[in-house]
């Protein structure tokens, strides 16, 4: 709520909806990955582990103390100029 300020509704919304469809997705692609690979869950491991990998560096570009409401004032501005 800090950071999403007015916008936090949409912004948990939107994050609930990314993480239900990967939910969703997950187990299709574990499915096919297995087929693929004639039930061997190496492949399926390692492609996990680099998405959380992937995952984890994504938070070195959150910035948790500029709320959206000025992010958003700041581009603007920047745009008009």
């Amino acid at each position: 709520m800090d950071v999403g300020g007015r916008y936090a509704g949409t912004l948990s919304g939107s994050m609930n909806m990314m993480g239900s469809v990967a939910a969703g997705i997950a187990p299709l692609v574990t499915g096919i990955l297995l087929d693929s690979s004639n039930r061997d869950w190496t492949l399926t491991f390692w492609i996990s582990g680099v998405i959380y990998f992937l995952g984890g560096l994504c938070w070195f570009w959150l910035d948790p103390v500029t709320p959206i409401a000025e992010q958003t004032l700041s581009s603007q501005k920047a745009a008009q100029e």
